[in-house]
């Protein structure tokens, strides 16, 4: 087993070159902005800004289309819904109403929701989550939480790979899944069998940590250095998404 973390390589650009403390600092900023706006047109705006900085970045394609599908999917409800449920002028089609306040606020909420996942996978996408975790612990962020988070991301992956080995071992000894109670059944063994298999190698693990010194205090070997445009760079997201959030309330 190996503890070496998993992450995609980091497309070169200027946003992958600033600072991750910075970065980091500015994305909350930006994502705690977009979530107090209330208007469609300040949240257009966010979410246009959010997709420059993602095109800035460089990122796949590919790779953006699908996690934002699934922002977008999160939003979908509230889209779907709000046209039909808040009253105010509107339109008639047949015996469905459509209003006109409830649509506006539905593309609010999904422009703001598109918006928090632009900036999202621009923190994500340029640079590995254990460098941004390094920084969020410069931050003063508590070392025990940013531990407890850099294990869930290590062992989300380990237990995924476990999970597959049991399903391999199942079927090849004929499982198929069925609608029926053995089907089940042996479902929720396998199941049970992974989480336990993970609790007794996290056991393992802390052991294997404390008697290699592990005190719980977090240690890294990355060096942060800032420069002036790290600085030009967060003061630029700030004051664009403060000028948001105040056209928005005015």
């Amino acid at each position: 087993m190996t503890l070496a973390f998993r992450h995609r390589e980091i497309p070169d650009s200027p946003l992958a070159k600033w600072d991750a403390r910075w970065k980091l600092a500015a994305v909350l900023v930006a994502v705690c902005g977009v979530a107090a706006i209330d208007h469609l047109a300040p949240a257009a705006i966010a979410l246009a800004l959010g997709v420059a900085l993602l095109a800035m970045a460089r990122l796949p394609v590919k790779w953006i289309r699908y996690r934002l599908g699934l922002f977008a999917l999160a939003a979908l409800p509230f889209l779907l819904v709000l046209p039909f449920t808040l009253e105010g002028e509107g339109w008639n089609l047949g015996p469905v109403r459509i209003s006109e306040r409830g649509l506006v606020a539905g593309l609010a909420v999904f422009c703001r929701c598109l918006a928090i996942g632009c900036f999202a996978l621009v923190l994500v996408g340029t640079a590995p989550l254990h460098h941004t975790l390094a920084a969020a612990h410069k931050l003063k962020v508590p070392g025990l939480l940013v531990q407890l988070t850099l294990l869930a991301y290590r062992y989300a992956f380990l237990l995924a790979d476990e999970f597959r080995r049991q399903r391999t071992a199942m079927c090849t000894r004929g499982y198929r899944v069925r609608a029926t109670q053995h089907s089940y059944r042996a479902l929720g063994h396998a199941t049970g069998a992974v989480f336990v298999r993970g609790a007794v190698r996290a056991e393992n693990v802390a052991t294997a940590m404390r008697c290699r010194g592990f005190d719980g205090t977090f240690h890294t070997l990355r060096t942060f250095r800032t420069t002036f445009s790290d600085m030009i760079s967060f003061v630029a997201l700030v004051v664009a998404i403060t000028a948001l959030v105040l056209w928005d309330r005015i």
